[in-house]
């Protein structure tokens, strides 16, 4: 990821950031976010990952349970998937357990280069494999296994104009049609994951990102080797959710 050399406005937006372990408390009020009317098709033109069967042709009625379970996810943003299971649990999944995560290095908000400060042990920020991308991080301690998860993305809460214009913004469904934006401009005010930047191809990718309770995390969808890049792209839901803005964002994102 391109890093930036504003130092931002004086006055710091409220901050986003959540307990290292992903077990936050539960948005108050927040409700299901439903479709917005748009597709959420990527602008990428290199490589889109393929959508999730749907429940398109089946009555109200016939739902299948995987219908019933995509329903639940994409709605209450409650659950979490297991890569090896490929299904959806709330708390643990029954064959693999509970979720893993690796815990951000600690560091006191507005600190100079925060966001360095709190890569996890064996993670390191160095100019990414990509042309022109910038700055990356690398994995440079054991072998991060699947399922592994990363987060919360943490920034400051913005606006829709401004997140737009930054390749560090995540959008947020609060509540249906209602959006947040999440910017990680500030590497003050900001953690490691501003600096993981998007793959080029389904084959390069290793970590997808999610919303859960309000927040974005990263998950590990294959081995991430001694030596390589940690490289991202989106769950599919996640982008139909939430309309053209995404678009944008995601372009930006993938194109500083």
């Amino acid at each position: 990821m391109e890093e930036e050399g504003t130092a931002g406005p004086e006055s710091s937006p409220s901050s986003s950031k959540g307990r290292e372990d992903g077990a936050e408390e539960e948005e108050e009020g927040e409700e299901g976010c439903g479709p917005s009317g748009d597709d959420g098709v990527t602008s990428d033109e290199e490589w889109q990952p393929s959508a999730r069967g749907s429940a398109a042709g089946l009555t109200k009625r016939g739902k299948t349970e995987r219908a019933r379970e995509k329903e639940l996810v994409s709605a209450c943003s409650e659950a979490h998937h297991c890569e090896e299971c490929k299904s959806f649990y709330v708390d643990e999944c029954e064959t693999h357990g509970p979720p893993s995560f690796i815990p951000d290095s600690p560091a006191p908000l507005g600190a100079p280069q925060r966001a360095l400060l709190t890569l996890p042990p064996g993670m390191m920020v160095s100019r990414s494999s990509i042309p022109e991308a910038g700055l990356g991080v690398f994995n440079q301690g054991e072998t991060v296994p699947v399922g592994t998860h990363f987060g919360p993305y943490e920034g400051e809460v913005t606006t829709r104009e401004e997140a737009i214009e930054s390749s560090y913004s995540w959008v947020l469904c609060r509540k249906k049609n209602q959006f947040e934006y999440i910017d990680a401009k500030r590497d003050t005010h900001s953690n490691w994951m501003r600096y993981v930047n998007c793959a080029r191809s389904e084959e390069e990718q290793n970590l997808v990102a999610f919303q859960h309770r309000g927040r974005v995390f990263y998950r590990c969808l294959r081995p991430i080797l001694p030596g390589q890049e940690l490289l991202l792209w989106h769950e599919d839901d996640y982008a139909k959710e939430l309309g053209i803005t995404w678009d944008y964002l995601w372009d930006k994102k993938c194109n500083p």
